[in-house]
């Protein structure tokens, strides 16, 4: 994808999709708790029109036994969410994250709960599989945002990337043993879009490809899911990038619709991404399905004038959904 694109999309997620998270803190955290369902789940933000509506929910690896998670509230505190963003679990699957208005929001796992994260302008989190680090983009400036890391035990944060106008780093996935962040460069002044990884303890950084976005590790780090502007549109198809041999593996080829937002399921052997038919960000898309190869497609979440986005699969043991048998 294109920086022009890039920027494109946030235009449109902020002024065609002002999405109203009714979160209802108070309601929620008096709520007696349920245990969260078994078995492999995914996280998905789902958004009604009429009336406008959003609801954190999970449901199971073929889109179904929807639970709530939080939002879908009538009343109560308004979370805004200004840009389409990823969902983040913690390493044990007991809550996920997201985007709240200038700030991180988590959600627990069986609906009994939100609460706000202490970090000021923060924006799309990613949990660390330590348990330890959550990181997050932070906007600093005209067209400038850093990535930075939060001890969640001491809050303590650190700012990992420059800070310069011009350029953004976003956030977007830990190593297996967290001493890696992938991240995003959108560079306005080039017009580019790279996928880096970012070296935590050297401070050093590494460009995997000339052209990309979102990358995310596999659970083992021995592949790199992410997106790449193909075809005549410029629009983005997902590929795994192989870490050991640096060969490129294109799993979509879909010149007519946008995909964001991957997820590896707990095995490592099938992900789960959004698909939008062309610009229509605000009402035309589906969840979808694949396996690591490429094969058995299959779409698990799609209605008319309702939006799904951000599908995150749920860590912990017995999650993993394996395999797309066709």
């Amino acid at each position: 994808m294109s920086a022009a694109r890039q920027l494109t999309l946030s235009v449109l997620a902020a002024a065609a999709l002002v999405l109203l998270l009714a979160v209802g803190i108070a309601a929620a955290t008096e709520a007696s708790p349920s245990a969260a369902p078994a078995g492999p789940r995914l996280a998905v933000a789902k958004i009604n029109w009429k009336p406008q509506r959003t609801t954190l929910i999970s449901v199971d690896a073929n889109g179904r036994r929807q639970a709530r998670l939080a939002g879908g509230e009538p009343e109560g505190p308004i979370y805004t969410l200004t840009t389409l963003s990823p969902l983040s679990w913690r390493p044990d699957g007991s809550e996920v994250a997201f985007d709240g208005v200038g700030t991180i929001v988590v959600a627990k796992a069986d609906g009994s709960g939100t609460h706000e994260l202490n970090l000021a302008g923060a924006e799309s989190p990613i949990y660390a599989p330590d348990n330890e680090t959550l990181a997050f983009t932070r906007t600093e400036g005209r067209k400038a945002a850093a990535a930075w890391t939060v001890n969640l035990a001491t809050g303590a944060q650190r700012r990992i990337t420059p800070l310069r106008n011009g350029l953004e780093y976003v956030a977007a996935s830990f190593s297996p043993d967290s001493s890696t962040l992938l991240a995003t460069i959108v560079n306005h002044r080039k017009g580019r879009v790279e996928p880096v990884a970012l070296d935590l303890g050297t401070g050093t950084e590494r460009r995997l490809l000339a052209e990309g976005r979102e990358p995310v590790y596999s659970p083992d780090g021995t592949k790199i899911a992410l997106f790449r502007a193909a075809g005549p549109n410029d629009y983005d198809d997902l590929f795994v990038l192989d870490v050991g041999s640096g060969k490129l593996r294109r799993l979509t080829n879909t010149p007519d619709n946008d995909e964001l937002f991957v997820s590896w399921d707990p095995s490592g052997q099938r992900l789960a991404f959004d698909r939008y038919r062309g610009d229509h960000y605000e009402w035309a898309n589906s969840i979808i399905e694949i396996n690591a190869d490429g094969s058995c497609e299959t779409e698990v979440l799609a209605k008319r004038r309702t939006v799904y986005y951000g599908a995150s699969w749920q860590p912990g043991p017995g999650r993993g959904a394996g395999r797309i048998d066709c």
